[in-house]
């Protein structure tokens, strides 16, 4: 292994990479994005010792013997990607789930999943619903090959909630008659808990697991059937109760939500990350804005594409027109109001819908922000923010989404300028009638992750 370190970087293979030990890496003639700036430094070196950025220079870093120097050759150097609303372990579709798969058949292909993540030069995933400690564990220690996920665990619902997929005999009609969990509980992808006590117990037993957030379902949903997506789900006195027993852990909560009503309840207790929230008003945002918040929409909720998405049901179908109507200037209402965003692909299901939503949703944003480089900051240093709200439950153990000194070194490689091309990092203008054969994005040539590359095709 140490021969590694002495070889050039056209001579490391992915495979001899993923193993080695980190240690000392220079990039020279690279034009760097940093995450935070409008613009590309041009021509400059990056030096990395072990799983963190060591120096940023105008001139060319001399490099010490056994070090790895990569000639970037004019190519954009940059942040790696943050994905901060996925579910890596609901990899199937829902009636798949609940009828023919076991927890084994979701574990094992989300190692796929994770691999495809990190391919396309996501580095950090936060995972906001499912069983993804072990994947978690597993890929930390170096077993399986992915990025480093920020697990939820099961999220928590009330009954009837979003979170609630028992089928309608399952529930009953009365407290006594109450049957079957689904196995969307059953396989720790969510939990139903009615009252303090309940829910207190799913949010400890989340953070007993490893969880680095916890995540609430506040409000119905698009893709479930029994719950309204204009409901406020959760109490007062059962919403405070996760929040206060997640800062006990030095964390936060997070809250699937749609509307004013259930925001500003979430908000009076304290929850810090609002994911979708399409219907909320400017004075909602306004607070959200102030307190310190983020909204962590995945835009193509509100896309007329959204028809063609498998999971939605049926007689749910006649909104969509009616939200893209309603709530279309939703993406330039939140930046005009100074809302933090981060950015959601939501993966979930079926490996091929999931992974053509998340290149659909690169571009969606880009429509719907009207700027590549807002798009940008989402997927790296405003999603590394929210990610360092995990304190000490934070999986990295430093500064993520941006290129700057003593940063962990998560780094792309990218032929071409996503500021002007986000087609770049695999946006694509296309969604259901895209490819459904995942093809690895040429245009991303390395990916490192905490020191340590994992793709290399310089």
């Amino acid at each position: 292994m140490k021969n590694v370190l002495k070889l050039t970087a056209v001579a490391i293979s992915c495979s001899m990479a993923f193993s080695a030990s980190a240690a000392t890496t220079i990039f020279k003639n690279v034009d760097i994005f940093n995450g935070t700036e409008e613009k590309l430094y041009e021509d400059y070196s990056v030096k990395v010792v072990d799983n963190k950025i060591a120096e940023i220079s105008s001139k060319e870093i001399q490099a010490e013997e056994g070090a790895t120097v990569i000639d970037g050759q004019g190519k954009t150097l940059m942040p790696g990607l943050i994905d901060g609303h996925a579910h890596v372990m609901i990899n199937y579709s829902f009636d798949e789930i609940e009828k023919n798969k076991d927890l084994t058949d979701i574990s094992i292909n989300s190692v796929k999943v994770a691999e495809r993540f990190l391919d396309d030069g996501f580095t950090t995933v936060r995972d906001m619903g499912g069983p993804a400690f072990g994947l978690s564990r597993e890929i930390e220690a170096g077993n399986v090959k992915g990025p480093r996920i920020y697990p939820s665990g099961g999220f928590i619902s009330q009954t009837s909630g979003h979170g609630d997929f028992r089928d309608r005999g399952d529930a009953g009609y009365n407290i006594s008659t109450t049957g079957d969990i689904s196995n969307f509980e059953k396989f720790g992808i969510g939990s139903t808990a009615d009252g303090v006590p309940e829910v207190l117990k799913a949010t400890r037993i989340n953070l007993r697991n490893g969880a680095t957030q916890i995540k609430i379902m506040a409000g119905g949903g698009g893709s479930s059937r029994f719950d309204p997506i204009d409901t406020t789900q959760y109490s007062v006195e059962e919403t405070c109760a996760i929040v206060e027993a997640a800062k006990d852990w030095g964390t936060y909560a997070a809250a699937h939500v749609f509307n004013d009503r259930a925001v500003n309840r979430l908000l009076d207790c304290g929850v810090r990350t609002f994911e979708h929230s399409f219907f909320i008003n400017d004075e909602t945002m306004k607070r959200i804005s102030k307190e310190g918040g983020y909204v962590v929409p995945q835009m193509w909720g509100l896309s007329p594409d959204l028809a063609k998405n498998p999971l939605m049901p049926k007689e749910k179908l006649p909104m969509v027109a009616q939200l893209q109507e309603a709530y279309g200037d939703y993406g330039q209402r939140l930046l005009e109001n100074d809302v933090k965003v981060v950015f959601a692909s939501d993966y979930v299901g079926v490996n091929s819908d999931a992974e053509r939503a998340r290149r659909y949703e690169i571009y969606w944003r880009t429509q719907a922000f009207g700027s590549n480089f807002e798009v940008l900051k989402q997927m790296t240093s405003t999603a590394g923010e929210m990610l360092a709200m995990s304190g000490p439950r934070s999986i990295a153990k430093g500064k993520l989404g941006v290129i700057e000194k003593d940063a962990i070194a998560d780094i792309l490689l990218v032929e071409g300028n996503p500021l002007e091309d986000m087609g770049v990092l695999g946006a694509n203008e296309k969604w259901f009638d895209a490819d459904p054969e995942y093809k690895k994005i040429d245009t991303i040539k390395l990916v490192m992750k905490d020191g340590k590359i994992y793709r290399n095709e310089m």
